[in-house]
C-alpha cells in the first residue's frame, strides 16, 4: 500500500482553500481536490502491512501537544519551474517541523524507510504544475493571491493514511489515528 503520515485540515478551511484554487484553474495545473486536503508530516511510500503496523507503533511514541495552525499566504516551490502552487503556515510552522522530527527519529528507530527531506518546509498544497500553457496569467494569480488568507485550526491529532491512486485522482483511507 502506498501510505503517508498527515495532519488533516477541517472542511471550512479546505472549502475556502478549493474555492482560492479556482483562481488557478489553467492548462496544465491540477487543483488539489477538498477531500484530500492535509498537511504530510512523512511520506511513507509503498509499505507492507508490517511496515504499516511498525508505523502505528511509531506513531504512538510520539507526544506533541495540540497546536494552532493558521494558514495564510500564497506561495510555491522552485520558482523558476513552479510545480506545487501552496498555502504557508503562518503560525504552527515551528510545531509542524518539531512533529516531522520527532515522526522520523521514531520510523527510522522502527526501520521504516521514508523520504526524508533536509529542509522541510511545513505546506499546504491547493494545486500541482505539470506545465504552464500561460506563464504570464499564472504569475498574476499568485501575485493578486499572494496575502490569501484560509484561516485557522487547532492541530490536535496525526493521520496514517492510505493513498490509492485512480484516474480522478488518490483516494485517501485513514488507517490510524493519533490524539495529541
Amino acid at each position: 500500500m502506498r501510505a503517508f503520515i498527515a495532519l488533516d485540515v477541517p472542511e471550512e478551511i479546505r472549502q475556502r482553500a478549493e474555492a482560492l484554487g479556482d483562481e488557478f484553474r489553467m492548462d496544465g495545473i491540477t487543483l488539489v481536490k477538498g477531500d484530500a486536503m492535509h498537511i504530510t508530516l512523512q511520506f511513507l511510500g509503498e509499505i507492507d502491512a508490517a511496515q504499516g503496523e511498525k508505523a502505528v507503533e511509531a506513531m504512538k511514541e510520539v507526544r506533541h501537544a495540540p497546536f494552532k495552525i493558521s494558514l495564510s499566504g500564497l506561495s510555491y516551490f522552485t520558482p523558476r519551474l513552479i510545480r506545487v502552487i501552496f498555502v504557508e503556515l503562518n503560525e504552527g510552522g515551528k510545531e509542524v517541523k518539531e512533529l516531522y522530527g520527532k515522526l522520523s527519529k521514531v520510523l527510522s528507530a522502527k526501520g521504516i524507510a521514508f523520504e526524508q527531506e533536509n529542509d522541510y518546509t511545513p505546506h499546504f498544497t491547493i494545486a500541482r504544475v505539470k506545465r504552464v500553457g500561460d506563464m504570464r496569467r499564472l504569475r498574476e494569480a499568485l501575485a493578486k493571491n499572494s496575502k490569501a488568507e484560509l484561516g485557522s485550526f487547532k492541530a490536535a491529532s496525526i493521520a496514517l493514511k492510505e493513498s490509492t491512486l485512480t484516474p480522478e485522482g488518490p483516494v485517501y483511507r485513514t488507517l490510524y489515528e493519533l490524539k495529541l
